[in-house]
């Protein structure tokens, strides 16, 4: 009986290890709850957030095998750190039909771990839930990588851990467009436009728990090179190339929770390959580009919710684009991110074809009048073009060249 006791505990320990990756097995849609529990209570557990187990939980109920057995399904859930978990996340098992099914008064619990959350240090209200910290591992990223020497171009979805830089671990692959943009939400991925065999206005979701991909409500233009970046519960797409090779200046919102397009106001001048970042207020930033004729320094800003159900307020900023201080350097196919509030831009292509090597940052103004200004700072080890630049644990990443 010990050395049962003592396998168990060693599978309990390896599910806890190999988290992310047993998810996404059939054995894990088999689990007891008892098991289920053990897994998640772990400090330890190997998720990157706290909404991964809000996501495992949600696909875990959702098995009909689970009809029966599921008295403890309060105590699953007294096992997530609800301070943890976003108000995406929160809201997204909040509506769950197969929780509320299966825990009646999922709702009453729901309020009173809210409740918790905003009394974290009052040791007099007993906790709905489980408050130890776990040790987030906030070292691994997803990676995106289109291989084009294959006749049939194909995308590849990797796991990444910047502590050990020489590995990665691939979880999938499935067929991919050259020249699209891929844009992170929530727990999927949105590949946008692209080039097969022409421009496309094509656009898929790739959902990660399942990993399996789906169409979306395709975009107004077709697009090839365009600029792309998710601002809240949006998805703003801008430039580009059409399928016959002319300049876009147009912009249009994505809105995955109504799986829709908006049209927005044009900048006014068209190009493709330009850098594109997003601030937690709500503003978006294009950055440099390439009209045709020549490669910018330009940088222009618009500003737009970023929340859905203000999604009718969009564009109706006048002016929509503001220019504010051009780049030091004049940069197409760059890549840029948001680090401490400064904005980072890398790389690309210069007015002489060539690829470049430096780097600077951009403090964006405080209000509407000011242009902010650029500062340049230490040049990367090597020249990258249409590569990405990530900002994680207060460093800057760049993958790809």
């Amino acid at each position: 009986m010990g050395n049962l006791s003592s396998l168990i505990r060693d599978c309990i320990r390896k599910m806890q290890e190999t988290f992310q990756d047993f998810i996404c097995r059939d054995s894990f849609a088999k689990l007891s709850l008892d098991a289920l529990i053990q897994v998640v209570q772990s400090e330890s557990l190997n998720v990157q957030t706290e909404d991964q187990v809000v996501l495992a939980i949600s696909q875990w109920t959702g098995s009909l095998k689970h009809t029966d057995g599921t008295e403890r399904l309060p105590d699953l859930l007294r096992e997530v750190r609800w301070n943890a978990v976003s108000n995406e996340a929160w809201q997204r098992i909040a509506g769950d039909e197969n929780v509320i099914k299966l825990f009646p008064h999922f709702s009453d619990y729901m309020k009173a771990c809210k409740a918790g959350c905003g009394k974290a240090n009052d040791p007099l209200i007993p906790c709905p839930f489980n408050r130890k910290a776990r040790c987030y591992n906030k070292n691994i990223t997803l990676l995106i990588g289109l291989d084009n020497h294959q006749n049939q171009p194909e995308y590849t979805f990797a796991l990444h851990d910047v502590s050990k830089p020489r590995e990665s671990k691939i979880i999938c692959k499935m067929p991919g467009r050259k020249y699209a943009s891929a844009v992170a939400f929530r727990d999927k991925v949105v590949i946008i436009g692209g080039y097969k065999p022409r421009a496309s206005n094509t656009v898929m979701i790739f959902d990660l728990p399942t990993r399996r991909s789906k169409p979306a409500a395709p975009m107004k233009f077709s697009r090839t090179e365009c600029s792309a970046v998710r601002c809240g519960d949006f998805i703003i797409v801008f430039g580009g190339k059409d399928h016959y090779w002319n300049h876009h200046a147009s912009c249009e919102l994505f809105r995955p929770l109504k799986n829709e397009w908006k049209q927005l106001p044009s900048s006014q001048t068209a190009r493709r390959g330009a850098a594109m970042v997003s601030l937690e207020d709500g503003r978006v930033l294009l950055l440099g580009g390439d009209t045709g004729d020549t490669i910018l320094t330009l940088v222009e800003c618009a500003t737009l919710p970023t929340d859905d159900w203000r999604a009718n307020t969009a564009g109706t900023y006048n002016p929509f684009w503001r220019r504010l201080t051009p780049m030091h350097e004049a940069r197409m196919a760059a890549s840029a991110c948001v680090l401490n509030g400064r904005i980072f831009v890398a790389g690309g292509v210069s007015r002489h074809n060539e690829i470049l090597q430096s780097v600077e940052y951009f403090v964006p103004p405080k209000d509407e009048k000011a242009i902010g200004f650029w500062t340049v700072v230490q040049w990367m080890n090597q020249k990258r073009d249409t590569f990405t630049l990530l900002a994680l644990e207060n460093r800057l990443y760049a993958f790809g060249r």
